[in-house]
């Protein structure tokens, strides 16, 4: 039997008519998925317990990209440049992440939001606008196509991240303007940019609990290494 990964769903309100409001995921996340051997199973938000039971279905969590974060889960103010944020997104993640925070055991890869989200479900914090808030900041929105790593990241030694990817220097694609700013307790940093902005982080005292900023989904059916963290993930979750 494959396993089961939980993928979480983007709310959207749309502008008018009946079918404006949806929930759905990018088509790279579900593809990478099964590339590597795993079946998709996509949680959208609904009440805490239905979430928990999904959950529970699941042998591992996707915690995908999306829009910002609100600073208010995290005590902060929005700041001018915060942009679109999404109070249905933000619950389904607060219960699914917390959901697999309490079993560790349970394998969880967040990417770009996701990254976000399991920073602050679990105390940390975030920049909300890196442009203006980080002194130096590199490009983090590209323009270049999303299969392209348009800057490098320095992956620490000894970290899960660098036992499927390496050590060093990391070439990765750019699509966030938000990042961890405190890392929360029980979490550790295994990989920066160039301007100290955080690209990667994990809890080290889980078989794999996972974080990156960058979006290994779009680079990863032309780049054997980024299609490598989803090999990782799946097998974790076996």
């Amino acid at each position: 039997m494959k396993p089961r990964i939980g993928v979480l769903c983007n709310h959207t309100e749309g502008d008018s008519g009946p079918f404006a409001e949806r929930q759905q995921v990018n088509q790279p996340y579900l593809s990478r998925i099964a590339d590597v051997g795993g079946a998709c199973l996509l949680i959208h938000d609904c009440a805490d317990e239905e979430i928990a039971s999904l959950i529970d279905l699941c042998d591992g969590l996707l915690v995908t990209g999306g829009s910002d974060v609100d600073p208010r889960s995290y005590d902060r103010q929005p700041h001018a440049k915060l942009g679109a944020v999404s109070p249905r997104r933000d619950h389904l993640d607060s219960v699914a992440v917390q959901c697999a925070l309490d079993r560790p055991t349970l394998p969880m890869l967040g990417i770009c939001r996701g990254i976000q989200s399991m920073n602050v479900v679990a105390g940390g914090s975030l920049v909300q606008d890196v442009d203006s808030q980080v002194q130096g900041a590199l490009k983090h929105r590209q323009q270049a196509p999303g299969w392209f790593g348009t800057h490098d990241v320095e992956v620490v030694d000894g970290s899960l991240l660098a036992s499927i990817v390496g050590a060093g220097r990391l070439s990765v694609n750019s699509y966030h303007h938000q990042a961890v700013d405190d890392v929360a307790p029980g979490f550790e940093v295994v990989a920066r940019s160039e301007d100290g902005v955080v690209e990667a982080i994990e809890r080290p005292d889980a078989p794999f609990c996972l974080g990156v900023q960058f979006h290994p989904e779009v680079m990863g059916d032309r780049n054997e290494t980024m299609l490598a963290i989803f090999g990782a993930f799946v097998d974790a979750c076996r």
